[in-house]
């Protein structure tokens, strides 16, 4: 499973005990499918070994991103 997370986050002062803090992260920051194990049932031979669904968002499936902004005082 390929699954690459990336965070960013950057303070910026803004006077005497005042900050504001950009925040970013996301998840499967490339947003590389990745397939749920395959089928292993032997007596359906049609489906044996075949990789046939993605994995479902937090499982490494689908890109995911959030932003937030902090004052700090």
């Amino acid at each position: 499973m390929i699954d690459v997370d990336l965070g960013l986050a950057k303070t910026f002062p803004i006077r005497e005990g005042f900050r504001l803090r950009f925040e970013a992260s996301f998840t499967n920051a490339l947003n590389h499918v990745n397939y749920a194990p395959p089928a292993t049932n032997v007596s359906n031979p049609s489906s044996f070994g075949i990789l046939q669904f993605a994995l479902p968002q937090g499982s490494g499936g689908n890109r995911v991103g959030q932003a937030a902004l902090r004052l700090d005082f």
